[in-house]
Formats: structure tokens, sequence, C-alpha cells
């Protein structure tokens, strides 16, 4: 695997996990196939999948109730010319998955503004398996890039990784917010209230004024007994 490949797979992930709205397309159910486009906001599982939260009376989840087949475009900020963005395509099959607790947890503390939702009875959460993705990292950096390079390994949305993040998410929010200012200021960033959103196998997410900033750990965390090594070693 060359080495401009694995900074392909890594600016994919990292580009997927510092956004949160993409562009869904879909099969029409009721346009025999044709490809249908909608707004849909995400969340990364701790491999890497997307996690979507669809009504079943919207049109997109009535397409994947008959052809899973989907694809979700994320892509940085617009620059000038657009064509100079990253951008990365998952193609994948989308299925139903249930909602548990703690996957819900996460959801909101990524997407906050979905708090209503769960209040209508039709909202339920879908994931896509990824099958390829396409990375174009700015004009002339295109790549395909194969599932099993994308995904890391393990459990989509392990129970350990999920209770690790969720005990570390209160631990550092609680105790631990001089810790969260210095990792922002290190990258450029002086927030006085910074908030940790969610921690994956990578790096982690924190809220602050200015939206989510993404800092990542200096390698993979193998597992979710490394996280308290990865956070003082940053610190």
């Amino acid at each position: 695997m060359s080495d401009h490949y694995q900074q392909a797979i890594r600016g994919a992930r990292r580009l997927m996990r510092t956004h949160s709205n993409g562009i869904l397309s879909t099969l029409s159910a009721d346009m025999d196939g044709w490809p249908f486009g909608s707004v849909a906001p995400y969340i990364l599982d701790f491999a890497g999948h997307p996690i979507l939260l669809l009504s079943d009376l919207a049109q997109h989840s009535r397409n994947i109730g008959r052809d899973g087949r989907v694809s979700l475009l994320a892509w940085e900020d617009e620059k000038d010319d657009i064509q100079q963005s990253g951008r990365v395509t998952i193609l994948g099959r989308a299925a139903m998955i249930e909602g548990t607790d703690a996957l819900r947890d996460r959801y909101l503390r990524y997407l906050p503004q979905a708090q209503e939702y769960f209040a209508i009875h039709d909202f339920r959460f879908y994931r896509v398996s990824v099958e390829r993705v396409r990375y174009i990292g700015g004009f002339g950096d295109i790549h395909w890039i194969r599932a099993e390079d994308y995904c890391l390994p393990g459990d989509s949305f392990d129970a350990q990784w999920a209770a690790a993040e969720r005990g570390a998410v209160i631990h550092m929010n609680a105790d631990h917010k001089d810790a969260l200012v210095r990792y922002c200021r290190a990258r450029g960033v002086e927030e006085p209230e910074p908030r940790l959103v969610g921690i994956d196998p990578e790096g982690f997410d924190v809220a602050t004024r200015n939206g989510r900033l993404r800092i990542d750990f200096e390698a993979p965390v193998r597992d979710p007994a490394g996280l308290r090594e990865a956070f003082v070693h940053l610190a």
C-alpha cells in the first residue's frame, strides 16, 4: 500500500468525521430507479460507517426500503473554486439498525438539534455499510478506496468503545476542561468553554463557539484501554 494511498484513506476518514451534513442519493421508488438526492445529517460509527436518522415518511426512506444502495457525499467548506475543495463519496448499502441508548446518546452529542425528532416515533437509525469510497483531496488528487482499507477493524459500534467514550466524555468535561482548553489552543483556537463531544480510535471532537474542532491522536488507539494514555500524551 503506497504512502499516497494511505494518506488518501486518512484524509477521507478525517473529512467525513469533521462534517455532519451530506447529500444522500437513493434510487427512487416512485420514479423507477432514477437518482434522488436529499440533504442528510450524519455521524460516523467507530469503524467509519455513516449513521443516519431518517423518517419513515421521507422519500429517501421509502427508496431505501426498495433498494438499499446509496451514496453519501460530504465536502469541505467551499472555497472560491469548489473544484479545489476536498470531498468524499461513500458508496454502500443502507439498512435500518437498532436505536440503542448508546447510539442515541452519541448521535445527540454531535447533532443536539435532533432531540425533537426522538419525540416523533417514525424516525429510525440507518447504517450505510461502506462498500467503496471516492476521495478527492483537491484538483487532480483523486482516489478510489477499498472498503476494507477505509473502515477501521472491529465492530462498527462496539459496546466497549461506546462505554469508554461515554465515560471519557463525562470525565473530561467535568474534571479536565483546562486540558480541553490547551488542546484547542495548541491548534490555534482560543475557546474558554470547550466541550468534548465524541471520541473514536483516531481522535476526538470538541465543540467550540465557532463550530466543531477535530483533534487527532498522534497514532490510532487500538482499544478503549489506550484512550487515557492517548489523552495524557497529548496534554
